[in-house]
């Protein structure tokens, strides 16, 4: 009942280092992941909703204890537009070969986030350093050119990532991401190909359809579901309103009332982001930005992990046969976790972290050149 499910095409790519195929490596170095692995979810938060919410709560014990004990560096990284965005590292300093985790977290996400914390914590452990790459005008930084940031928007993470490529080369790049953060990854991963300097990357809870997992969302009226719109207009809000001068600086002609009268998450993305990046409607701007057309162009290890119970990423939105017919992606399906909550355990403990540092090992074994 609790067995993990991977998904994935018949071949999976073969490693050019030990000849070994992705799903067999997995197998044999991902025992979270492996024949008859399972993740039971802690009885004391039971459902996807449970799951869910607990994860959010998370992340306000984590930003108070943040403040008394901050464990990242901050970098401000100066993009090519004008613009910047806050890095946020751990395990900055004395760089030689270790290998560097790049996360992207989910909507207005921050290294404060629930998830994040403890991934990194793992990762830290292992002696890899960690960098959280937040949005524009995220994470605590001011937005430096009118230009703000939305969903499948991926300059900025190339440029992130092309830098720490070029003054680091002796270190493996990883890439870790969470929610809509995963839906961008993942689309930058795809929009490389060949390219792409990371070593492998991981998506949690990835939308795979931007337009489809808002109107889903939007759609949820009377149901707990709403819950999560709200939190997500309301993120979306509280950085426009904190950023509005500047973005309202661009030659465009913004309605701030209608703004911040927004009901949904698709009337906002009409009357702001659509606007801010010169899309015809809201619907085009999603569908423009989600990571499902890009899944066949992957080819770097790359591993989904969905949950069956996911409110938010529903099982409908998974492109099972894109993914099915990759052989560089396999999807591990869990039946609970909700979004991005994997609490386990009698007492409630984050289990995520550990397919996630066990994939990753695995690929700087196999994959890293």
């Amino acid at each position: 009942m609790y067995q993990i499910s991977l998904v994935h095409a018949k071949d999976t790519h073969q490693s050019p280092g030990s000849q070994a195929r992705l799903a067999d490596i997995i197998q044999e170095e991902c025992p979270s992941l492996a024949k008859d692995a399972s993740f039971k979810q802690s009885p004391f938060v039971p459902g996807g909703h449970a799951q869910t919410i607990y994860a959010f709560l998370g992340y306000y014990a984590y930003y108070a204890h943040s403040l008394l004990k901050p464990k990242f560096t901050r970098e401000i990284f100066l993009l090519s537009d004008g613009g910047t965005i806050a890095l946020d590292w751990a395990l900055c300093k004395n760089h030689t070969n270790r290998p560097i985790v790049t996360v992207l977290s989910g909507v207005t996400g921050t290294s404060c986030d629930f998830y994040v914390r403890k991934c990194y914590k793992e990762f830290v452990r292992l002696n890899y350093s960690v960098v959280v790459v937040h949005s524009r005008g995220c994470g605590g930084s001011k937005l430096t050119t009118p230009l703000p940031f939305h969903c499948g928007f991926t300059n900025d993470y190339k440029e992130v990532v092309n830098n720490l490529h070029k003054r680091l080369p002796k270190c493996p790049l990883f890439g870790l991401s969470f929610s809509l953060g995963a839906n961008i990854m993942t689309k930058y991963v795809g929009e490389e190909g060949e390219n792409c300097p990371l070593v492998a990357a991981i998506a949690v809870g990835n939308p795979y359809d931007m337009y489809k997992v808002i109107k889903h969302l939007d759609s949820q009226r009377l149901s707990p579901s709403r819950i999560y719109d709200m939190a997500i207009l309301s993120f979306l809000k509280t950085a426009f309103k904190a950023n509005q001068s500047t973005i309202m600086s661009a030659p465009v002609e913004f309605n701030v009332m209608k703004i911040a009268q927004s009901s949904s998450i698709m009337e906002f993305t009409e009357e702001m982001t659509r606007k801010a990046f010169a899309y015809k409607s809201a619907k085009h701007l999603l569908n423009d930005s989600s990571c499902g057309p890009h899944l066949d162009n992957i080819r770097i290890p790359t591993m989904f992990l969905n949950s069956l119970d996911d409110p938010i990423c529903i099982k409908s939105l998974i492109p099972f046969e894109k993914l099915m017919s990759n052989p560089y992606l396999v999807l591990a399906l869990t039946v609970h976790g909700g979004h991005i909550g994997y609490m386990g355990n009698s007492w409630p403990t984050s289990w995520v972290e550990l397919p996630v540092s066990q994939f990753f090992a695995a690929m700087l074994k196999h994959y890293h050149k």
